[in-house]
């Protein structure tokens, strides 16, 4: 039964993506969808598509095109979009194409959107250049951690989303510059009053990220995090924030949670 509701979750899923690339006449990332679906293999040229988020760039043999889907991770998009009228910044830590950026700033939020795998970063650059009402965002070329250093990543040069640290066994195909979000903030200009929504899909590094954003989460009062938590525990999540202040935690989706800053925690 359990195998029987995945299988038809994941055809409610493919079905939305497809009527997203219908409704646009993109019939060839109908064709490059299943062909990922099944061989996991894309369109062998780069292409340029547009979609409900707007204009991106797909490089060959990649699934870019995925990732510019409007219903592709519906139920964090979902949530950004019912709450628009609760934050005016975004920040997005691990932007990859740039696709949530580009789907905000079209809606006038401020956007902030880092990636460190090079390869990821100027197709994001790109993007940003594509669609006139994103070129007021940042891009900012770190991944954020808990300090400030030089990481060998993985790069998955097919599915360019699920980049990662690399771990004991991995082989390393690149190096990323790691950044605490502190140590760039002074440089953001986010004012004390700004409403700010913090997205963070780090492929196991959110906690790293929530401990090098220490000085931010206690010292700014409208904050509202969106945290993948598919490979960290939530209850782990949770502990590193209250550590920091009071937080109102809720489901986004399967995959991911929100937390809202209610008030500063008092320091001993």
């Amino acid at each position: 039964m359990a195998a029987m509701n995945r299988m038809i979750k994941h055809l409610v899923t493919y079905f939305r993506y497809f009527f997203e690339y219908l409704k646009h006449g993109d019939f060839m990332s109908v064709i490059y969808s299943i062909k990922y679906m099944l061989f996991r293999t894309s369109h062998g040229k780069d292409r340029i598509i547009k979609t409900t988020i707007g204009i991106f760039f797909c490089r060959k043999n990649t699934n870019d095109f995925q990732f510019a889907n409007y219903k592709y991770e519906w139920g964090v998009k979902k949530y950004l979009l019912e709450n628009l009228d609760s934050y005016s910044v975004f920040i997005d830590g691990g932007a990859c194409v740039g696709d949530y950026s580009i789907l905000l700033a079209r809606h006038n939020k401020r956007c902030i959107a880092f990636e460190p795998v090079t390869e990821n970063f100027k197709v994001l650059v790109k993007n940003m250049e594509l669609n006139i009402f994103a070129r007021n965002g940042v891009a900012i070329p770190y991944g954020l951690g808990d300090r400030n250093y030089t990481a060998d990543f993985v790069f998955n040069p097919v599915n360019t989303g699920a980049s990662h640290l690399a771990q004991e066994g991995d082989l390393a195909n690149c190096q990323v510059e790691i950044r605490t979000f502190d140590s760039i903030l002074p440089s953001l200009n986010i004012a004390q009053e700004d409403h700010i929504l913090v997205k963070l899909d780090l492929e196991s590094m959110e906690l790293e990220a929530l401990r090098g954003a220490e000085t931010f989460i206690r010292q700014y009062p409208n904050i509202t995090f969106v945290i993948e938590d598919r490979y960290i525990r939530q209850e782990f999540i949770n502990n590193e924030l209250s550590k920091l202040a009071t937080f109102e935690f809720g489901i986004v989706d399967e995959f991911n949670i929100f937390a809202k800053k209610i008030k500063q925690t008092q320091l001993n």
